[in-house]
C-alpha cells in the first residue's frame, strides 16, 4: 500500500512537468503534443526575459535561507532543550502566520514598514516570516532526539567542548533534518508569489512574476519554456536532499 501511494504521489508531481516539457518542446502545441514538430527554440525565447528575475529570486531564497538558519537554528534548539510552556507558545506563535493569508500578511508588513519596501528588506521578510515555521518543524524534532542528546552528553564527558560538539555530533546527526529546512525553505522563497505581489515593487519583480506575466500575455510553449527553466534551478536543490540521506549516518536498532 505503502509503495503504491509513494508512486501515485510521484506520477501526480511528475505527469503534470512532463507535460510542460512536451509544450516547450512543441513548434505548435494547439496542434497537439509536438505539433508541428519538436524544437529547442522556445527555450531560446524563453531565457532572455527570465535570465534578470531568476538573478534576482535566486539572491532572495539564498538570504532567505541564510536568515532561516541564522534565526530558526538556534530557535529549534531552544524550543527542543527546553520544554515550557514560554516554547511551545513561541513554537505556536511563529506557525500564525500560516494560517493568514498572504495578502493580509503582506498589507500588515507593507503598512508597517513602508520605508523598507523599496529597498527589497520588505520582500525578505516577508518570505522570512512565511518560511520559518518550515525550518522550526524540520530541525525541532531533530534536535530533540533523545540519541541525539546522549551522544552529545557522552562527548561533553569526555572533555569535547561545545563548538567540537556541535560539529561532529549536532550537525552530523541533524544534516538530513537541516537539508530539508533548507530545501523546503528555498524552494518556497523562490517561487512564493502571494506575499511578493503585494510587498515586492514592480520595478524589482521576481521569477514568480515574469512566469505569471508570460501564461497572461504570451503563448503557451514559451511560458511553458520558462517554467521548465525555472523548475531546473530547483532540482539540484531537491537533490541535495537524496544525497543528505545517503550521506546521514545509520543508526543500529
Amino acid at each position: 500500500m505503502t509503495r503504491f501511494v509513494s508512486r501515485a504521489t510521484c506520477a501526480f508531481v511528475l505527469i503534470p512537468i512532463l507535460a510542460t516539457l512536451v509544450a516547450a518542446t512543441s513548434v505548435d502545441f494547439s496542434q497537439g503534443p509536438w505539433g508541428g514538430g519538436a524544437t529547442l527554440d522556445w527555450f531560446a525565447y524563453a531565457w532572455p526575459p527570465l535570465a534578470p528575475v531568476i538573478g534576482r529570486s535566486l539572491a532572495v531564497a539564498a538570504i532567505v535561507v541564510a536568515l532561516n538558519l541564522l534565526l530558526g537554528g538556534p530557535l529549534a534548539w531552544w524550543v527542543a532543550r527546553h520544554p515550557s510552556p514560554l516554547t511551545r507558545l513561541t513554537g505556536y506563535l511563529v506557525n500564525v502566520p500560516l494560517a493568514v493569508p498572504g495578502i493580509a500578511l503582506s498589507v500588515a508588513l507593507v503598512g508597517t514598514y513602508p520605508m523598507l519596501r523599496p529597498s527589497s528588506l520588505l520582500l525578505v521578510m516577508g518570505h522570512l516570516v512565511f518560511t520559518l515555521p518550515f525550518t522550526l518543524a524540520a530541525l525541532t524534532p531533530a534536535l530533540a532526539d533523545t540519541e541525539l542528546r546522549t551522544n552529545e552528553s557522552v562527548a561533553r564527558s569526555l572533555g569535547a567542548g561545545p563548538l567540537r560538539v556541535l560539529r561532529t555530533i549536532t550537525v552530523p546527526a541533524c544534516l538530513v533534518a537541516v537539508t530539508q529546512a533548507v530545501t523546503m525553505v528555498f524552494a518556497l522563497s523562490f517561487g512564493e508569489f502571494n506575499v511578493s505581489f503585494f510587498i515586492n515593487p514592480p520595478a524589482t519583480s521576481t521569477a514568480p512574476f515574469a512566469l505569471f506575466d508570460s501564461y497572461s500575455t504570451q503563448r503557451l510553449e514559451s511560458a511553458s519554456a520558462q517554467s521548465a527553466i525555472f523548475i531546473a534551478f530547483v532540482v539540484p536543490v531537491l537533490t541535495a536532499v537524496v544525497l543528505a540521506r545517503r550521506r546521514a549516518p545509520r543508526r543500529t536498532p
